[in-house]
C-alpha cells in the first residue's frame, strides 16, 4: 500500500490513521455496520427471493449472508486490498444464478453455488497471471457502461416485481412512497445522512408493516437464539460442466467490477493502487469471495462501488472503523433472530431499495459511455441494439427456453452477461473501427498544438466521475 503521504489531503481520515476518540469510532463504526445492512438487501432480494425458499431455509440463507459479508469485508480490509471498502453480494453471479433457475429449475440452480466454488480455482489462476489485464485492453466505455445500464435496467424489473407482489394496495403505495423518500434523501441530504437512505427505507418500512400486522414475526421468533449456517447445503453432487463454465465466465466478469471499484477508490483517496494490492485483492476474491460464499450456498461476494461515494461524503478512509463493523456483522450471522429479522424483510421494502438502486445506476452507465472517445451513430446503433436485445432476452417467458440448451439459456436469458457478449462483438468484431482512420480524424479535429480530444476526454474523467463510473456490484 502506498504511504499516506500520497493519500487525498481533505480527507479526516486516512487509509492507516487510529481513532481520534471512542464517539468517533462508535459513529464511523456504525456507518459502515449500517452499509452492510444495504448489501444484505441484494443478497435477499435478487437470489433469496427467486429461490423459492421455505422460511426455515431462507432464514439460514441470510444467516449464510451475512456471514459472507463480514468474512469477506474483513479478510479484503485486513490481508487482501487493504482499503477501507464492503463487499456483498454481486449483481452478476446472482443473476446468473436467477437464470439458472429459467434454464433448469430450481435444483439446476442449487447446483450452481458448487459450480461457483469450483470456478474459482480458475479465477485465482487467471487473476494471479494478470488475465485481467489484458481484458482490460478491450474493455471499453461503450461495454462498461452498456454492463451498468443493464443492470440498472434488470434489478428495476425485480424492485418493481416485488413491490407488485400484493397488487396494487396499500403496500404497493408504502413502497412507491419509501422509494420517493428515500431518493429525496439521497439528492437532498447532506453529509453522512446522504449515505443513510437505503437504511431509513428499510427501518421506516418495517415499521409501517409491523403496524399494519403485516409482518411476519415468526420468522424472527422461530429460530434458535444461537445458530451456525450450513456449509455445502445443496449437497456435494458434481454440477454439469456447462453450469461451471457460465460461473467462471460470471465471476470473470466480476473480478473486472472489482479491478473497477478499486481503481476508482484508490483515485478519490489519493493513493496508487500498486500491482500487489491487486494481486492480493483478487487471491481473496476468488479463495473468499467466490469459493467461500459457494460453499456457503450464496452469491459471490465484491467490494462495492458505493464504497466510493460514502468515502466522498464522509472523508472517511480509515481501515479501523470497517474492521470493527465487519467483526458485529460476523457475530449478528451467528445469532438466529437477526437472520430471520432480515428473512421477514416485506418484499415492497425490498422493492423499494431496488428502485432507487437501479435509478442511480442506470444515470451512472449512461454517464460511463459519455466519456468514450466518441459517441456517434455507429456507437449508439451498437449499444442501442444489443442492450435492446439483451433486455429483450431477458424478458422472454420460461417458456421460450424450454427447447434451447441450457448453457445458451442460462448466459443469454442472464441480461448483464449477454450485453457485454453484444457490445464487444459489435465493437471489436463486426463493426471494428480502424485505428487508422480513427486517427486521421483525431488529427483532424485538433487544433496544432491542442490534444483536444484527449484533454477533453481527461476532463470528462475526473476523479469524481471516475468514481461514479465504478459504482457497480
Amino acid at each position: 500500500m502506498a504511504n499516506d503521504q500520497t493519500q487525498n489531503k481533505d480527507l479526516v481520515y486516512g487509509v492507516n490513521d487510529h481513532p481520534k476518540s471512542k464517539s468517533d469510532l462508535a459513529i464511523y463504526s456504525l456507518q459502515w455496520v449500517v452499509t452492510m445492512f444495504y448489501a444484505v438487501v441484494w443478497g435477499y432480494a435478487i437470489v433469496g427471493t427467486e429461490m423459492g425458499f421455505n422460511s426455515t431455509e431462507l432464514s439460514s440463507y441470510m444467516s449464510s449472508i451475512v456471514l459472507t459479508i463480514g468474512v469477506s469485508t474483513l479478510l479484503q480490509v485486513w490481508l487482501g486490498h487493504r482499503m477501507a471498502m464492503v463487499s456483498g453480494p454481486n449483481v452478476i453471479p446472482s443473476l446468473a444464478i436467477v437464470a439458472a433457475i429459467t434454464a433448469g429449475g430450481k435444483e439446476y440452480a442449487q447446483q450452481a453455488f458448487l459450480a461457483q466454488a469450483i470456478a474459482s480455482v480458475v479465477i485465482v489462476a487467471l487473476g494471479l497471471l494478470g488475465a485481467v489485464k489484458y481484458i482490460k485492453k478491450i474493455w471499453s466505455p461503450l461495454i462498461l457502461g452498456s454492463m451498468v445500464l443493464v443492470v440498472g435496467l434488470s434489478i428495476s424489473k425485480q424492485g418493481l416485481s416485488l413491490l407488485t407482489e400484493f397488487g396494487f394496495g396499500w403496500q404497493f403505495l408504502t413502497g412507491a412512497m419509501l422509494a420517493l423518500a428515500g431518493l429525496f434523501i439521497a439528492i437532498r441530504a447532506k453529509g453522512i445522512w446522504g449515505t443513510l437512505p437505503p437504511l431509513m427505507v428499510i427501518v421506516l418500512g418495517y415499521t409501517i408493516f409491523m403496524i399494519m400486522g403485516e409482518f411476519q414475526w415468526n420468522l424472527v421468533l422461530k429460530p434458535s437464539m444461537f445458530v451456525v449456517p450450513k456449509f455445502l447445503p445443496y449437497g456435494l453432487a458434481m454440477p454439469p460442466f456447462d453450469l461451471i463454465a457460465i460461473m467462471v465466465v460470471v465471476n470473470l466478469m466480476a473480478a473486472l467490477n472489482l479491478f473497477g471499484n478499486l481503481t476508482g477508490y484508490a483515485e478519490v483517496i489519493g493513493q496508487k493502487l500498486e500491482d500487489k494490492q491487486v494481486s492480493r485483492s483478487f487471491l481473496f476474491f476468488g479463495v473468499v469471495e467466490t469459493f467461500f460464499a459457494g460453499l456457503l450456498g450464496v452469491p459471490a461476494t465484491v467490494a462495492y462501488g458505493e464504497n466510493l461515494g460514502i468515502v466522498m461524503l464522509t472523508r472517511v478512509a480509515a481501515r479501523t472503523f470497517i474492521l470493527v463493523a465487519s467483526v458485529i456483522f460476523i457475530a449478528f450471522a451467528f445469532i438466529g433472530p437477526v437472520g430471520g429479522l432480515m428473512a421477514a424483510m416485506p418484499k415492497p421494502v425490498a422493492g423499494a431499495v431496488l428502485l432507487g438502486i437501479a435509478s442511480t445506476v442506470i444515470g451512472i452507465g449512461a454517464n460511463i459511455m459519455s466519456t468514450s472517445p466518441k459517441f456517434e451513430r455507429r456507437e449508439q446503433s451498437l449499444v442501442g441494439f444489443s442492450i435492446f436485445l439483451s433486455i429483450g432476452l431477458f424478458l422472454l417467458p420460461q417458456e421460450a427456453w424450454k427447447d434451447t440448451p441450457r448453457i445458451i439459456t442460462t448466459i443469454f436469458s442472464n441480461p448483464i452477461i449477454s450485453v457485454i457478449i453484444f457490445v464487444m462483438a459489435f465493437e471489436q468484431l463486426f463493426f471494428r473501427q480502424k485505428s487508422k482512420n480513427l486517427d486521421n480524424k483525431n488529427q483532424l479535429t485538433q487544433e496544432p498544438g491542442d490534444h483536444h480530444g484527449e484533454s477533453e476526454r481527461r476532463q470528462r474523467n475526473t476523479p469524481g466521475e471516475e468514481s461514479h463510473a465504478n459504482q457497480i456490484h
